[in-house]
């Protein structure tokens, strides 16, 4: 996990695939954080995304560095509403997202996470190659 984390870290700007009944939706996603050695992302239950994410909670993100190296990872989110650890934890990562939400408190606020996470790096040049 740490190449992906690394990769991350220098291109922090993902995009998430999900399914909207059969046509894909594909929107940027900015904020993750490693909590209880888990992938955690973050957004807000009035979203499509959290509706689409609730009716099939299979994922794909991509990343991609100007060097043409990315970064693909899927998964399946498992939402994690109730640890107020983690939502904390969010505050901590980025404060920004108080603006947004307030306190960890705030029900519209909905956190989760990746189970069964793979990963893969390529680049245009090279060949995928599995890093989780």
């Amino acid at each position: 996990m740490e190449e992906m984390l690394e990769f991350l870290k220098n291109n922090p700007m993902f995009y998430i695939a999900t399914d909207d009944n059969g046509q894909p939706r594909v929107r940027p996603f900015g904020f993750h954080m490693i909590f209880d050695g888990k992938f955690y992302m973050v957004t807000a239950k009035n979203k499509n995304v959290y509706k689409q994410l609730k009716a099939n909670p299979k994922i794909e993100f991509c990343s991609m560095a100007p060097d043409t190296r990315f970064l693909r990872v899927t998964g399946e989110v498992v939402f994690d509403d109730d640890n107020m650890e983690a939502k904390k934890k969010v505050f901590e990562i980025m404060p920004d997202l108080l603006k947004l939400y307030g306190s960890a408190e705030n029900p519209a606020m909905s956190v989760l996470y990746l189970k069964g996470m793979s990963a893969t790096m390529a680049s245009l040049t090279e060949p995928a190659r599995k890093i989780i």
